[in-house]
C-alpha cells in the first residue's frame, strides 16, 4: 500500500527586501540640475555626491553648471543672449537663485571632479566654498582621507607661496609669464586658506606631529606660529612626560631652520625661539645635567647658540656643565665635565677662530698668585678638580690640543713608503730630465701629498741635492711642500724653516730697520713664508698663541717685501692662512695695500 507523500505546510514568508543596484550612469541625475525646482537640484546633488568617485567622468561634463550653482546664480546666466542655453527658471520666467546648502553641495561635487582630474588648485578653490561638512580637515571620513590629504597639501603649498611673497615684499603673481598664469586662475581666499592651514596645525597637535607643524611654519615664515608650536610642545612634554620626543623635535627644528628657511632675518628669529625653548627645558630640571635628556638638550642648545654667534651664552653652558661636577656623584660629575670638554672639541672643529676665541674668553680662568688680574668670589668656591677641567677646556679651545692629537695620529699611522719616491727619483734621473722639468716639480708635489701632516721628511734630507734642482716657481712649491709635510707642527716650525726664511730685523730691537729686500729671486724665501702659514693654519685647533706669533712675523714681511713680488706672494698666502676666520680688519687693510700695488703675482695671492 502506497503511502502518501508528506506535503509541506504552505507558508507565506515575509518577502525579503531586494538590494539596491548601484547607479550605472549619472545622466538622469545630471538632467535634474536644469530643473527649475531647487529641491530637485539639491536631491540630484546629494545623489551625485554618493557616486562621484566612480562616475566622475560623466559628472565632469556638467562642471560649468556645477560652478554656476556654487557661485549662487542660475545655470547659463553668463550667456543670457544664447537662446539655446539650458537655463533654470521658475514659473514666472525668473532665474533661480539657490540657497547656501545647495551651493555648498555643488561646490563639493565640482571639487571632487577636479580632484579626480588631477587639478588640485581648482579642487581646493571649490572645496574652500563647500564648508566643513564636505571638507573636514580635523577628522575626515575614511573614504575621504586621500581627497582631504591632497587638498591640504595643495592648501599648504599655496599658503606658503603667498606668505613668502608677503614676507619678501614682492607680489605673489611674480612677473612675465607668471602674471599671465595668475590672471587666468582665480585667486584663492586668503582667510579661508589660512583657516585650513591652521586647522592642519590643530590636527598635528592632536596627533603629536609637532615636527610637521614646525616645517610648515618655517616654510610659511610665521614667527607667531613657530612660538605657538614650541609652547604647545613644552606643554605636552610636561603633561605626558615624553621629554625624549621633545628634544628630538627640537633637534629636527634646528636642522630644518638651517635648510628650509631662506631668509636670514627669519632664520635668526626662528633659531632664537628654538634656543629659548631649549633653555626652558634645561632650566625646568634646575640644571640637573645628570639626566640624559638634559645633556642632549644642552648639546643642541650649544649648537643653536653657536649658529647664532652667541659666544657668551655658549660659554655659560660649558661653565655650568663643568661646574655641575661638584653637585653630582663622582661618576655623573665626570661624565658631565667630559660632555663640556666634548662640546669644546665640537666648537673648535667648526673652524670659526673668532668665535672659539670669544668662547674661551667667557670661560673662567684660575688666577695664579703673583700674576696680573683680579679674582672673583666664584674662584674660591671651585675645587682643584673643577679648575683642572677648566684648564683642559682652555687647552682644547686655544691651546692647540686638537692639533697635537691630529699630528700624533698622523705620525703614528703614517704608511709612507720611501721606496716609491726612490724609484720615482731614479726613473727621472735615468731619463735625464733637466732642472726645469715639470716632472721634477710633480715628483716633489707627490712627495708632499704622500707625507702630508706626518712630519716624515727623511727622503728630503737624504736627497737635498736632488731637491735643489728645482728653480723659479718650482723652487717656491718645493719649499712650500715642507709646510704640508709638517702641518700643525708649530713647536718646531721656525727651526725647520730657518735656512729658507728671508732675513728680518732682530726681534729684541723694535727700532731696528728691516733688511732691504732684493727685487729679484726670492722663490725659496717666498715658499718658506707660505710653508709657515701652512704649518700654523692647516688645522683649526692649532695654538692661538703660536698662530698669532706666526701671523705677526708674516705680516712684518708682508709690509716690507713689496719690492719683491714673489716674497709678497708667499707672505700674503701665509697671512691669509694664519689669520683665517680671525675677523681682523688690520690684516684686511694690509692685504688691500698689497693688492693696490697692481702686481699681478702678488695680487694673485
Amino acid at each position: 500500500m502506497a503511502t502518501a507523500l508528506a506535503m509541506p505546510i504552505s507558508t507565506n514568508p515575509t518577502p525579503q527586501k531586494r538590494p539596491r543596484l548601484p547607479i550605472a550612469t549619472a545622466s538622469g541625475l545630471l538632467a535634474l540640475l536644469s530643473e527649475p525646482d531647487p529641491t530637485l537640484v539639491q536631491h540630484a546633488l546629494t545623489k551625485l555626491l554618493s557616486v562621484v568617485d566612480t562616475l566622475w567622468h560623466e559628472v565632469a561634463e556638467a562642471l560649468p553648471d556645477l560652478e554656476a550653482i556654487a557661485e549662487g546664480g542660475a545655470l547659463g546666466e553668463e550667456d543670457e543672449d544664447n537662446d539655446d542655453i539650458n537655463m533654470a527658471v521658475d514659473n514666472t520666467g525668473a532665474a533661480v537663485v539657490f540657497d547656501t546648502l545647495t551651493r555648498q553641495k555643488a561646490a563639493a561635487l565640482a571639487s571632487r571632479v577636479f580632484f579626480h582630474l588631477e587639478e588640485p588648485r581648482q579642487a581646493l578653490r571649490l572645496a574652500l566654498e563647500s564648508g566643513n561638512e564636505y571638507f573636514n580637515v580635523l577628522s575626515p571620513k575614511v573614504e575621504d582621507e586621500a581627497y582631504v590629504e591632497r587638498l591640504v597639501n595643495a592648501a599648504i603649498g599655496e599658503y606658503v607661496k603667498k606668505r613668502r611673497g608677503e614676507f619678501d615684499g614682492a607680489a605673489t603673481s611674480g612677473g612675465g609669464g607668471a602674471v599671465k598664469e595668475e590672471e587666468e586662475e582665480e585667486e584663492l581666499d586668503m582667510d579661508k586658506l589660512q583657516s585650513v592651514v591652521h586647522l592642519m596645525f590643530e590636527r598635528c597637535y592632536q596627533d603629536g606631529q609637532y615636527g610637521h607643524a614646525l616645517g610648515v611654519a618655517f616654510e610659511s615664515m610665521e614667527k607667531d606660529k613657530v612660538a605657538e608650536i614650541l609652547d604647545r610642545l613644552l606643554t605636552s612634554s610636561s603633561t605626558s612626560g615624553s621629554e625624549e620626543e621633545v628634544v628630538a623635535t627640537l633637534k629636527y627644528a634646528l636642522q630644518s631652520a638651517q635648510t628650509l628657511i631662506t631668509s636670514k632675518n627669519f632664520r635668526v628669529e626662528a633659531l632664537t625661539l628654538v634656543a629659548s625653548t631649549l633653555e626652558q627645558l634645561v632650566h625646568s630640571k634646575n640644571g640637573d645635567y645628570s639626566l640624559s635628556n638634559t645633556k642632549e638638550a644642552a648639546c643642541t642648545l650649544v649648537l643653536c647658540r653657536q649658529i647664532l654667534g652667541e659666544a657668551e651664552a655658549v660659554g655659560k653652558i660649558i661653565t655650568s656643565l663643568i661646574d655641575a661636577t661638584a653637585k653630582a656623584t663622582d661618576e655623573e660629575g665626570e661624565d658631565t665635565a667630559l660632555l663640556g670638554l666634548q662640546l669644546c672639541f665640537d666648537i673648535v672643529d667648526s673652524g670659526d677662530e673668532a668665535f672659539v676665541t670669544k668662547v674661551a674668553q667667557c670661560l673662567p680662568k684660575q688666577v695664579v698668585e703673583g700674576s696680573s688680574g683680579e679674582t672673583t668670589d666664584a674662584n674660591d668656591t671651585r675645587s682643584d678638580i673643577t679648575w683642572a677641567y677648566f684648564s683642559n677646556a682652555h687647552r682644547v679651545l686655544t691651546g692647540g690640543f686638537t692639533s697635537e692629537l691630529s699630528l700624533s695620529f698622523l705620525y703614528k699611522n703614517s704608511n709612507f713608503d720611501k721606496l716609491i719616491m726612490t724609484n720615482l727619483k731614479k726613473a727621472l734621473e735615468e731619463r735625464g730630465m733637466s732642472r726645469n722639468s715639470v716632472l721634477h716639480n710633480c715628483a716633489v708635489t707627490a712627495h708632499g701629498y704622500l707625507t702630508a701632516g706626518t712630519t716624515n721628511d727623511s727622503f728630503l734630507r737624504d736627497n737635498l741635492d736632488w731637491m735643489k734642482k728645482a728653480s723659479n716657481w718650482a723652487k717656491f712649491s718645493a719649499t712650500a711642500s715642507m709646510g704640508v709635510i709638517h702641518a700643525s707642527h708649530t713647536t718646531e716650525a721656525m727651526t725647520l724653516l730657518e735656512p729658507y726664511l728671508p732675513p728680518s730685523a732682530p726681534a729684541d730691537d723694535p727700532n731696528a730697520e728691516h733688511p732691504t729686500v732684493s727685487a729679484t729671486g726670492g722663490y725659496a724665501e717666498g715658499g718658506s713664508l707660505y710653508a709657515l702659514g701652512l704649518i700654523h693654519g692647516s688645522h683649526a685647533g692649532s695654538s692661538t698663541e703660536k698662530r698669532l706669533e706666526a701671523s705677526t712675523f708674516l705680516r712684518k714681511h708682508l709690509r716690507n717685501s713689496h719690492a719683491n713680488e714673489v716674497i709678497s706672494h708667499g707672505a700674503a698666502l701665509g697671512v691669509g692662512l694664519t689669520s683665517f676666520g680671525s675677523a681682523d680688519l688690520e690684516v684686511v687693510g694690509e692685504l688691500k695695500e698689497l693688492l693696490y700695488t697692481d702686481s699681478a703675482v702678488a695680487g694673485e695671492a
